[in-house]
């Protein structure tokens, strides 16, 4: 046989090993993903947390009910699927493992995205940013952004993510004097008494301040990202997109606003 002709019949003999791997894709796509399905005709979202995170998930002591922002928010995801949910108490060091054990659909429970954890789960979209914000006095208007910080007093807590963030401005914005402090209330207390003229504190230290004592308020976009997610198995890619949507319509809708104030702004009667 010629060379022309092998090397022909070599192309048509990959082709069809192409067309062969193909069509065995087409035909045989591997396990189906039933996630969403399953959770529908069971009737059930059952979810996974740790209740000793307040105010996201605690037990009430009064009731014996789990309650908090996490709690709200898959209660209001179960009714947007059009299921009941319930609730799995669970240790946080085993929430990842019991979820892959099948022991729940889901984890709601103050978790953090992890890349670390992606080859072990899929997560949603965030729900929650707790990460680094900037908090001024009450009546103050001449910062309203980072950039306003030039030649002002920044107060830190030690060691924090703020703290990070604050000597990464310094070496941006010209004279920007940074104050550290051992505990984000006193970065707070700092603020509200003028002692420093900003500060630079995890979202929630900001709202559970605010609504226990006022006198400041959170200005600017978050310094930082700390994005708070719903966990799933990794295959279960359509339960996660079902997910993924109601979070969207939670957020557009002013849902999400409504927790957030009900939860971390509002004082609790």
């Amino acid at each position: 046989m010629s060379g022309w002709r092998t090397r022909r019949l070599m192309v048509w003999v990959v082709l069809a090993m192409a067309v062969l791997a193909l069509l065995a894709c087409l035909r045989w796509p591997g396990e189906e993903d039933r996630s969403l399905e399953r959770v529908k005709e069971a009737g059930v979202l059952r979810v996974g947390l740790d209740a000793s995170y307040p105010p996201f998930e605690e037990i009430d002591q009064t009731t014996g009910e789990i309650r908090g922002f996490d709690v709200d928010l898959a209660r209001e995801l179960g009714q947007r699927l059009g299921v009941e949910v319930e609730f799995v108490n669970s240790g946080w060091d085993g929430l990842y493992d019991a979820l892959e054990a099948g022991r729940f659909d889901v984890v709601i429970s103050g978790l953090v995205y992890d890349p670390w954890q992606t080859d072990r789960v899929a997560y949603s979209i965030s729900y929650f940013n707790a990460g680094q914000v900037l908090v001024v006095r009450e009546g103050e208007e001449d910062i309203a952004q980072i950039s306003d910080l030039k030649g002002r007093t920044l107060g830190v807590e030690i060691g924090s993510e703020g703290d990070v963030q604050g000597h990464e401005l310094r070496k941006r914005l010209r004279d920007l004097d940074l104050r550290a402090y051992t505990a984000p209330d006193e970065v707070l207390q700092a603020v509200q008494e003028g002692e420093v003229d900003a500060g630079l504190v995890d979202s929630i230290s900001a709202y559970q301040f605010i609504r226990a004592q006022g006198g400041v308020r959170i200005v600017g976009e978050p310094v930082s990202d700390e994005l708070y997610v719903v966990a799933v198995r990794l295959k279960d890619k359509a339960l996660l997109q079902a997910i993924d949507a109601a979070l969207v319509e939670m957020r557009d809708d002013g849902t999400l606003t409504r927790l957030i104030d009900k939860w971390l702004v509002t004082v609790q009667q």
